[in-house]
């Protein structure tokens, strides 16, 4: 069994060396630069001068942009290995990208943290996000390191793709839509976390059969991300016995007293796809098509979208009794819980 690095050998440690304080800022990028091997390309491709000189996209394409962090203590712990911790870096951005139904590119890698992190955990991280970047066609052209007190870490990725004429929005849903997810809901803190795989072939997919409306990642929990798919004055009425309960979440129902219900409707960090078919497709032919393209991915069709009850203004409503859900939103930062 490999033993497991330590982030931060402590400022006590015998041997400063294994602290990235020891190499200065200059061979910190030349050592990072080294790590990331062939998904690194020399300027003007990628890093060497002050920008990356990219080739223009197509006329036909459009240009996706997005952006995300990872910060020990928050997305990962010591627990997760530093190459589990860089691709997840990656693959949060993936994610965002697949569901616009977009192909990924090019990115750029900001390393903020103190001068006490050991080089070997970096090296390993790079080595993770290398070989994340390698599996899906992505490479790093750029970015920036900075300095933080010690006992810190935050890498953030801006990550660059393309999509056709049509990336799909969050804001296009309508009343009458049908709701669905892939895969499994909850438990997600129990690995799936750090294990996920980003949806690119299916957010393609969907993003080419013109019977979807509407699309966006489930980053932090259907809860929470499931409002900003329905238009203004409607509400969500979920089928509550087609939600895709993972195992995860039902073990974490038995540890900590919760339903499963409630761990697959607001634990964050799924990374799967929602989506909404329009109410005019037909359902039986989407889900014939689904299955013939992707007959291990779970496909479940958890409700629809209805006009509001001005009288009972509930964001969800369970579809059997018309009442308001028991869980009405999902994890938000920085709100008191």
């Amino acid at each position: 069994m490999r033993q497991q690095t330590n982030i931060f050998p402590g400022t006590n440690c015998r041997h400063q060396s294994r602290m990235i304080g020891s190499l200065g800022e200059r061979q910190l990028i030349e050592s990072i630069r080294q790590w990331l091997g062939p998904v690194a390309p020399p300027a003007p491709l990628g890093m060497g001068d002050d920008c990356a000189v990219l080739p223009a996209t197509a006329a036909s394409d459009q240009l996706l942009i997005t952006t995300d962090s990872l910060t020990y203590g928050q997305h990962f712990d010591q627990t997760a290995s530093p190459q589990q911790a860089g691709a997840k870096l990656i693959k949060r951005n993936l994610s965002d990208i697949a569901a616009m139904g977009g192909t990924p590119g090019h990115a750029l890698l900001n390393l903020l943290c103190g001068a006490d992190l050991a080089i070997d955990w970096l090296e390993q991280f790079v080595g993770g996000l290398r070989d994340c970047c390698l599996d899906y066609g992505v490479s790093i052209v750029g970015g920036d390191v900075s300095q933080l007190a010690a006992g810190q870490f935050t890498a953030a990725l801006t990550l660059c793709g393309t999509s056709g004429d049509r990336p799909l929005l969050r804001s296009t849903a309508a009343i009458g839509d049908a709701i669905c997810v892939t895969g499994m809901l909850g438990g997600s803190i129990r690995g799936k976390h750090l294990s996920f795989e980003p949806r690119l072939a299916a957010g393609q997919w969907l993003a080419a059969h013109r019977a979807c409306s509407a699309m966006m990642d489930v980053s932090d929990g259907l809860g929470k991300d499931l409002a900003a798919l329905l238009p203004a004055g409607s509400s969500a009425s979920i089928d509550r016995q087609l939600l895709p309960i993972s195992d995860d979440a039902r073990a974490c129902a038995r540890e900590d007293g919760q339903s499963a219900e409630a761990h697959a409707f607001c634990d964050g960090e799924d990374y799967e796809l929602l989506f909404t078919v329009a109410a005019a497709s037909d359902w039986r032919a989407f889900e014939t098509d689904w299955q013939a393209q992707f007959p291990d991915l779970r496909l479940s069709q958890i409700g629809r979208i209805v006009a509001a009850n001005p009288a009972s203004p509930a964001r969800y409503l369970d579809a059997a009794s018309g009442a308001a859900l028991p869980w009405q939103s999902g994890f938000e930062h920085f709100k008191h819980r």
